[in-house]
């Protein structure tokens, strides 16, 4: 197996950044879209603040006109090409597809989940800059998981329920009343969250340790409350990786031990028959529990309706509706996609993904090869593995969700890219050696492994040249 070893003190570069007026009005709407303010303060929403937000980013981006640059002009990032592809093949297909009507209607909606990509690459161009957004957004999820969870203790608030049958109904906890997400994005926004929480919270004090414990065993609290059994299994998967990349299995085997105890202790009769019915056929609940798998075989089935083409952009539920009798979209990622684009269009979306996650390799590969200390490296190096880890989570869990329009798959993406461009613009001696990629089993196991960057990764000899053997 050829390693690649760069034996060459690289001195930090100086980061200049760019674009900061775009930068904070993005943070701004990050904000205001996901705690939804035009549904808290009326005017806001008369205003249509969200839309205001995002034609200022662009019309701030604009402004700054293009970066200088020295040398040739650069080539267009792999992933942003495979965006516009699969983009390029949503918009040719639209005479082809079941309801171009729909097509045309929904492409407005899709477009503002791309902005996230688009904002987010052209935007990030520090390191202080990619940590301050990164915070904002797990600040602003975890706000939506507390809030809830806090009218609930405070008030008994639920916001939603479900069906265990025989007339019989469990409460279930979703988002606030100005949010959108059921209990099962709530546990969504939960397992995507935790990740990023522990990369931003950086545990190193007792303080810290003490904050993050706190926000974890209430994140969690919630999940129990909502009742997802996707969001479970997910938390599940979650920890597995943990505990995979981890050098003290024993104890995170032990932490998860107790953690699901406590977890059973604080689950009601209800909730513990809505988790069991996971695997069993006799608990209550599991006739929806069975519903969801025949649901994803009848999906399939609409989906080889149209294979090569789909029925259309957005018309997950529509087709679903027609052929099917169940006015409600897919609930499975990969159907939903097949359902709507064709198998063409999902080979084109799982490349997409695939190539968020070697922009994370990439830049962890970078900075694995890099004999120094920076600080800021050493961020980026924790930023790919905590996205490496959000992926692959996403990808389980999208077995069990839909969410192919949604904006979270394209702002993940977008800080993908951007890491890895800020680990090249970093060390660019480093970044023209040849890696080797990522392949082969157990590529997602070994990239949630930390690499020690406290000492030299290679000898301090100074040489005339990288080179590669």
């Amino acid at each position: 197996m050829r390693k690649t070893r760069v034996q060459q003190e690289v001195e930090p570069q100086a980061e200049q950044g760019s674009r900061d007026v775009a930068f904070y009005l993005f943070c701004a709407f990050i904000v205001s879209y996901f705690t939804h303010l035009a549904a808290r303060i009326p005017v806001l929403g008369t205003l249509h603040v969200d839309l205001l937000l995002a034609g200022a980013i662009g019309v701030a981006i604009a402004a700054s006109g293009p970066r200088r640059r020295q040398g040739p002009p650069p080539k267009m990032d792999s992933v942003a090409k495979r965006l516009w592809v699969l983009l390029a093949y949503i918009i040719v297909t639209i005479p082809f597809v079941e309801w171009p009507g729909s097509v045309i209607h929904n492409l407005q909606d899709y477009v503002k989940s791309l902005c996230f990509f688009f904002f987010v690459v052209a935007i990030v161009d520090t390191t202080r800059k990619l940590r301050v957004l990164i915070a904002v957004y797990v600040a602003v999820q975890v706000f939506r998981v507390i809030e809830p969870l806090e009218m609930h203790i405070r008030g008994g608030y639920w916001g939603s329920f479900t069906s265990l049958g025989n007339w019989e109904y469990m409460d279930r906890l979703a988002g606030s009343p100005f949010d959108i997400i059921n209990p099962n994005g709530l546990g969504f926004v939960i397992i995507m969250t935790l990740p990023l929480l522990h990369l931003i919270l950086k545990p190193n004090t007792p303080a810290r340790r003490v904050l993050l414990v706190s926000l974890v065993g209430a994140m969690c609290y919630a999940l129990v409350l909502s009742a997802s059994r996707s969001g479970f299994l997910g938390l599940v998967f979650l920890g597995v990786l943990l505990v995979w990349g981890s050098k003290n299995r024993a104890a995170y085997l032990m932490l998860g031990a107790v953690a699901l105890v406590a977890s059973l202790a604080l689950m009601s009769g209800l909730q513990r028959e809505r988790y069991v019915s996971i695997f069993s056929h006799n608990a209550k609940g599991s006739a929806t529990a069975a519903a969801r798998l025949t649901g994803v075989i009848d999906d399939f089935k609409v989906s080889l309706r149209r294979p090569l083409f789909g029925h259309g952009l957005g018309t997950s539920a529509e087709a679903n509706s027609h052929f099917r009798g169940e006015n409600l979209p897919s609930h499975n990622l990969y159907t939903e996609v097949a359902e709507e684009l064709g198998y063409v269009g999902l080979i084109l979306l799982l490349a997409l993904i695939w190539g968020f996650l070697k922009a994370c390799w990439r830049a962890q590969q970078i900075v694995s090869a890099t004999p120094m200390t920076d600080e800021r490296l050493r961020f980026l190096h924790e930023v790919a593995v905590a996205l490496v880890v959000v992926v692959g989570v996403d990808l389980f869990f999208s077995f069990a969700s839909f969410g192919f329009s949604e904006p979270y798959w394209y702002f993940f993406g977008g800080l993908s890219v951007a890491t890895a461009r800020l680990a090249v613009k970093l060390v660019p001696e480093v970044a023209t050696v040849a890696f080797k990629p990522r392949r082969g089993r157990g590529a997602l196991w070994r990239a949630t492994r930390k690499v020690p960057l406290s000492r030299p990764l290679l000898p301090r000899r100074p040489v005339s040249r990288a080179r590669t053997r």
